[in-house]
C-alpha cells in the first residue's frame, strides 16, 4: 500500500466514516488509523473554531502532515459538521486532503481548491448553503524528510 491509497483509506475510516474521536487528556480530539507500516493520526483542539494536524507514520517515522484551521459560519454547527463529514467521506486519491473537488446534496455545496501535490500542497474548501457561505477551511502540508 502506498502513501496516497493509505490517506484515502484512514481518511474514509476516521471523520469521514463519522467516526468518533477519542478524548486526549490535553484537551484535544484524536482519530487514529493504522494499517500494516502505516499509522494516522488526526488531532484538534476546539469546536468551532478549530485547529488541528494531520500526520502520517510509516514505520515508526513521520513521512507526511497536514495543518488546517476552520470555522462554521452559518446555520448550525452540527449541520454544517454533518455535511462536511458526507463531503469528506468522498476524498479522492489525486487530491487525498479532504474532500472532492465538488460535491453537493440539495441546498447543500463543497468546493475544494488545493495547490500542489501529496509532497507540498496548500489549499482551501468551504460550504454553501443555499449559496450562502457558512464554513471555511485553510490547510497545508506534504511530505516530511526523517
Amino acid at each position: 500500500m502506498d502513501l496516497v491509497d493509505f490517506l484515502v483509506e484512514a481518511k474514509k475510516r476516521t471523520y469521514g466514516g463519522g467516526a468518533e474521536p477519542k478524548q486526549l487528556d490535553d484537551g484535544s480530539k484524536e482519530h487514529r488509523y493504522s494499517i500494516d507500516e502505516y499509522i494516522y493520526r488526526d488531532r484538534y483542539f476546539g469546536g468551532n473554531p478549530f485547529i488541528g494536524e494531520e500526520v502520517v507514520y510509516r514505520d515508526g517515522k513521520p513521512v507526511w502532515s497536514m495543518n488546517y484551521y476552520g470555522k462554521a459560519t452559518g446555520r448550525t454547527p452540527d449541520e454544517v459538521f454533518g455535511f462536511l463529514v458526507e463531503a469528506l467521506a468522498r476524498v479522492e486519491s489525486n487530491k487525498p486532503y479532504r474532500g472532492p473537488k465538488e460535491y453537493s446534496d440539495g441546498s447543500w455545496s463543497y468546493h475544494l481548491i488545493s495547490r500542489g501535490g501529496i509532497n507540498s500542497f496548500w489549499g482551501e474548501e468551504e460550504i454553501k448553503y443555499d449559496g450562502i457561505r457558512v464554513y471555511w477551511l485553510r490547510f497545508h502540508g506534504g511530505e516530511i524528510d526523517t
